[in-house]
């Protein structure tokens, strides 16, 4: 009988080990959508090449001839609405903000190489051998944070920075959230609709600083201190432990625990690419396969999110209006009261249309939802 039941709980045990939930990456309460996946090419080493990334990186998406950068990869899986350097957080360490990312890949496509993106394939990845804590640029105000990827076409030169003239990017690659919910673990939960980024982007400033100490990059476009002052909760710097094999990143009070090797240089391409119309048919199905409960679970957040950081805005220019009539002479009070009014309306027509704007996307999101995934109410 005891042998019976120890039987019987190695068979659950077993059993139970080759279960893996994997949630719908559209539903906010979970984590993201990935593969899990061992290369045959997988070893440990605090050096690796380019060939071994390509094998690495097959398992979880599709590499493909994207002149002129040559191979890129996209990830697979992920829904339409992905954006590199959300699922994730934010640890301030030795070299700057360093982005801490729920993917078990993580460690390379957010810290080597460049992030681009194309209108009908999406985003992709360029590969390159230069690590850093995350090659983002920065906006910031008074209340809001945002962050984009550094597109693949600047070029970065040591002691210099980014090689850009205008310091352009386009405004729906920016993430945008309130400077209070920089600190979470689950950013996705916070990003503003982007609608609203035409509007944030004029009242935030660009930080682009990036420095380098003992050939590292040190990614310090965003203080500690701006911060602090937006979430109310202190900084603080922690360590960074290298471990020596390709795992998820982990983080704990005092250390960020992460894969760093040297990227050795070489002649190699992917032993399968795919053509950018094959990859279009591949990539694009995937991501229309989205639940309509998660959906309007998602459209709500986006709608309260818009409407409340509106008012915010508003609320910040009466503030401040405030506080020069207070100090200004008798005769410029009642000018500046018509301009702070005239400021309002102006604000107020830009925040009508925005959610003129995210009404229409949402519709159109709406009607791409597969037959199958809707439920009938009366079930």
């Amino acid at each position: 009988m005891k042998k019976s039941i120890i039987l019987a709980l190695l068979a659950i045990g077993l059993s139970a080990s080759c279960l893996v939930y994997v949630p719908p990456e559209d539903n906010p309460a979970t984590h993201p959508v990935e593969d899990y996946y061992y290369s045959e090419s997988s070893y440990t080493s605090g050096e690796i090449t380019l060939g071994y990334i390509y094998d690495y990186l097959s398992g979880f998406g599709l590499w493909v001839n994207y002149p002129p950068y040559g191979y890129v990869w996209m990830p697979r899986g992920l829904g339409p609405r992905w954006h590199p350097y959300v699922h994730g957080r934010w640890i301030w360490t030795d070299y700057g903000w360093t982005w801490v990312s729920n993917y078990s890949w993580g460690w390379l496509p957010f810290h080597y190489g460049r992030w681009g993106y194309d209108l009908r394939l999406g985003w992709f990845w360029v590969p390159d051998v230069d690590w850093a804590p995350a090659w983002v640029i920065w906006r910031f105000s008074d209340i809001y944070i945002g962050w984009a990827p550094v597109p693949p076409d600047i070029p970065f030169r040591s002691g210099h920075g980014y090689d850009w003239r205008n310091r352009h990017v386009d405004d729906g690659l920016w993430i945008f959230v309130e400077g209070r919910h920089f600190h979470q673990g689950r950013l996705d939960n916070w990003v503003i609709p982007r609608e609203r980024y035409r509007t944030i982007i004029n009242i935030t400033v660009l930080g682009d600083q990036v420095t380098v100490r003992n050939n590292m990059i040190i990614n310090n476009g965003l203080s500690p201190q701006q911060v602090e002052r937006m979430s109310g909760r202190p900084v603080t710097k922690v360590k960074l432990k290298e471990i020596k094999q390709p795992a998820g990143e982990r983080v704990s009070r005092t250390e960020v625990r992460l894969y760093r090797p040297v990227i050795k240089k070489e002649q190699a391409a992917p032993k399968v690419a795919v053509p950018r119309e094959e990859a279009e048919q591949q990539i694009t199905p995937g991501r229309l396969g989205r639940d309509a409960n998660s959906l309007e679970s998602y459209h709500r957040r986006e709608q309260s999110l818009l409407e409340k950081t509106q008012k915010m805005e508003i609320d910040r220019l009466r503030r401040q209006t405030e506080k020069e009539v207070e100090v200004a002479p008798p005769q410029e009070r009642q000018r500046k009261l018509n301009e702070l009014q005239t400021r309002i309306e102006q604000l107020k027509q830009q925040h009508q249309e925005e959610k003129q704007q995210l009404s229409q996307r949402q519709e159109k999101e709406k009607q791409t939802i597969r037959p199958e995934n809707l439920k009938k109410k009366d079930s």
